[in-house]
């Protein structure tokens, strides 16, 4: 993020704790937490590295779907995303947000360990720790906890939030994290996890910090990882008896989900490093394969798409499905008639991965198919509205079909989502003549240029994003 980028999204952070400033005495209820998740998220998606890759996502949100499912009827509805940085780091935001670094899930030896560290944001959310804490006097209201959450995201930003004098308010109470800690690990435990592979993860980075105390992963800056608390979990562990039949293993599912995160969070040398090494040092049967698989992966969701197309070809040749990563190595170096039935095959194998339904959008554009095009695109879009670069190919096939103005919408629509609101203006006022009358879009579309109008006439006044209304009108849908 550029130097101006960081400013632009402060200021916008600074608009929405303005928002949601409550003072520090006022009793939080379940609306306002759902407020300030909501408020939250949405300057996320402006301002963070946010990853939107179909199977990343989907593993963290059904890990995470199966331990809030084990709690019962919740009154908030828990949503799970991935931030595009390589540091060890999660999070959960009032309303039942939860956040976890692509850098925790690249080092996890196990979905249950990663389960473990969703379980306890999961704890803090369900206990409202952070609203709870505010209210104790250690955060000064709702304006300080944003600021609290904002420098758990990016320590850049959160110094410019925070005074150096605040950084202690970043660590729960002790009471809060030992309850964390202890519902965690009975979540896990009733959601199908195993409770021990939390231990072990915080075991592995407490030896670690022990032995470079100057290197503390950001997550415990906010969870302090003293011996008090691995005792009080091993003592946890060991009066509920929860003996393991078997050790964890990485699944296949989380080799894969690690070999994107480090694709799209670490930089090439760091990265290939070990996938090189494993490829080198495998036998020429099924290590060799597995070897090859996850190195394709990698290098695929790294952009390198030529050394990609290698591995990828070696592990195709070797029996294993890859339509989803050849069809799109093949799309961008321009093979578009041979990726177009790889990225098919990847849409119906899985139809809800709008990450392959883009890429074969992208591949109907190319070879001029623009109904084709338009519908990958569309169904995509659908999934998953937050991807502007998804956007600007959903606009150009549009143009190839004959509806430009059409195109305009979806462009104005992320450019208000990402913070450019005077793009946003010019965009909705392009599309509207071409939108059908009194159709959800043409509504949607008059009514943020309405409020953007009368915003840039009040320049004091900020529009709120169009995130709840572009969710209702794809629900429906």
């Amino acid at each position: 993020m550029s130097a101006l980028a960081r400013c632009r999204w402060l200021v916008s952070v600074a608009v929405f704790v303005q928002l949601v400033v409550l003072p520090a005495a006022a009793p939080a209820t379940v609306g306002m937490e759902k407020q300030l998740g909501e408020e939250f998220v949405s300057q996320a998606r402006k301002g963070l590295p946010l990853i939107y890759d179909y199977e990343i996502n989907e593993m963290v949100s059904d890990i995470g779907g199966r331990i809030v499912r084990a709690l019962g009827m919740q009154p908030f509805d828990y949503e799970f995303f991935v931030v595009r940085d390589d540091s060890i780091n999660a999070f959960a935001v009032p309303g039942g947000k939860i956040f976890v670094h692509a850098g925790l899930i690249s080092r996890v030896k196990s979905e249950d360990a990663l389960a473990g560290v969703l379980a306890h944001e999961v704890a803090h959310a369900h206990a409202h720790h952070a609203v709870r804490q505010q209210q104790k006097g250690a955060a000064a209201g709702y304006a300080s906890l944003a600021g609290i959450f904002l420098a758990l995201i990016n320590p850049v930003l959160g110094q410019a939030a925070l005074m150096a004098s605040q950084a202690k308010t970043l660590e729960y109470q002790r009471d809060f994290e030992r309850e964390a800690d202890f519902l965690a690990l009975e979540y896990t435990r009733r959601s199908g996890f195993d409770p021990q592979s939390m231990l072990e993860l915080l075991r592995v980075i407490y030896d670690e910090q022990k032995i470079n105390p100057t290197s503390v992963p950001p997550y415990f800056l906010s969870h302090p990882l003293t011996a008090e608390r691995m005792a009080n979990i091993e003592g946890v562990l060991g009066r509920l008896e929860w003996e393991r039949e078997s050790v964890p293993v990485a699944s296949k599912r989380l080799l894969r989900a690690a070999a994107v995160a480090r694709g799209t969070s670490q930089r090439r040398a760091k990265a290939v490093g070990d996938y090189e090494a494993a490829v080198s040092s495998a036998d020429t049967g099924e290590e060799r394969l597995s070897a090859v698989e996850m190195a394709g992966v990698l290098m695929v969701h790294g952009e390198d798409y030529s050394t990609a197309l290698a591995y990828l070809r070696e592990a195709v040749a070797g029996g294993r499905n890859l339509d989803r990563e050849l069809g799109r190595a093949l799309l961008r170096l321009g093979e578009y008639d041979e990726a177009l039935p790889l990225l098919k095959r990847a849409v119906e194998k899985r139809p809800g991965d709008w990450n392959a339904l883009a890429d074969l959008g992208e591949a109907h554009y190319r070879l001029s198919d623009a109904e084709q095009a338009v519908a990958a695109f569309e169904k995509s879009w659908e999934l998953s509205p937050w991807r502007p670069r998804v956007a600007e190919s959903f606009a150009r096939a549009l143009d190839l079909a004959g509806k430009r103005e059409r195109g305009y919408y979806f462009l104005a629509v992320v450019a208000e989502t990402t913070g450019r609101l005077d793009r946003a203006l010019l965009y909705y006022r392009k599309a509207l003549p071409g939108l059908e009358e009194g159709g959800e879009e043409w509504k949607q579309a008059s009514s943020r240029l309405e409020q953007l109008e009368d915003a840039a006439e009040q320049p004091h006044r900020q529009p709120r994003t169009p995130v709840a209304r572009l969710r209702g009108l794809y629900d429906r849908g």
